[in-house]
């Protein structure tokens, strides 16, 4: 075996790999921002930028060099490149020092009715999937997870589509059909829960990021308390290259958890 593979620092090894056997089209709006591409792999300037970053930090992640990354990046890259769990735990813990935390678990999954567990997670017609007030997600079922593959990393709704730059890719129009009315919806919320830890966790997630900040001051947010169904959003999906797809949301509330939401997605068409 070749000394200098051996001499690698092992997330170099894994960084590597994982970018060589990434598939272009499994990453949505890839076709659109840099072209078609029939090879596997991603370079790790493409990288950078769908991880909103410049190249000297995936650079010197990828050399294995000590700096003081983010989780916000770490996870970007764990989703960007599709690490598996075993890598994504190596170079966490490389990197950080420590174990990666657990997503956050909603106390209202252990209230959720199994009947109504069983609806979102067996539902074959749309999309399908529950959030509690926090938008943290409780159930989902395999076409919503086929849209939204963060869903299965227990990511909070909220803190993927407002803060992480994959959501910018993929969303189009992001700023005014997806991130405007979902901050007035959060805003409401931040009204309505004033004392609820976890949500103030995930705002504060939200604040920090410097575009969704501006939209969280702006005076002219909407009044929303949640998606408007008449209104298609496009975007672009997983293994579809660059075409673009429409969807409507359709909001409903399980009334033996009337904080919760149970989100179907729909087809529609692109205005």
């Amino acid at each position: 075996m070749n000394d200098d593979v051996m001499e690698l620092p092992i997330i170099t090894r894994i960084l590597r790999q994982a970018r060589a056997r990434c598939d272009t089209s499994d990453i949505p709006g890839f076709t659109a921002a840099f072209g078609e591409r029939f090879a596997p792999g991603i370079t790790q300037e493409e990288t950078a930028r769908l991880t909103g970053v410049s190249r000297r930090w995936c650079n010197q992640l990828e050399a294995g060099r000590s700096a003081n990354y983010s989780d916000a990046f770490l996870q970007a890259v764990r989703r960007v490149l599709d690490l598996t769990d075993d890598e994504w735990h190596i170079v966490y813990r490389v990197t950080r020092g420590r174990a990666p935390a657990e997503a956050p678990v909603s106390p209202l999954t252990a209230l959720l009715p199994e009947p109504l567990r069983d609806l979102v997670e067996h539902g074959h017609t749309w999309a399908l999937y529950i959030s509690d007030h926090r938008w943290d997600v409780l159930a989902s079922n395999k076409k919503a997870l086929e849209i939204f593959p963060w869903m299965m990393c227990g990511i909070n709704v909220m803190e993927w589509a407002l803060t992480w730059p994959e959501a910018r890719t993929q969303l189009l129009k992001w700023r005014d059909e997806w991130a405007l009315p979902m901050i007035a919806q959060l805003r409401v919320h931040a009204e309505q829960y004033r004392t609820d830890e976890r949500l103030q966790e995930v705002i504060e997630t939200v604040r920090r990021d410097s575009e969704a900040r501006k939209l969280w001051d702006d005076p002219f947010l909407p009044s929303m308390t949640h998606p408007a169904s008449l209104r298609p959003r496009c975007l672009y999906l997983p293994r579809r290259g660059g075409k673009e797809f429409a969807v409507r949301f359709l909001a409903f509330t399980p009334l033996e958890l009337p904080s919760c939401r149970l989100m179907a997605i729909t087809p529609a068409q692109c205005a």
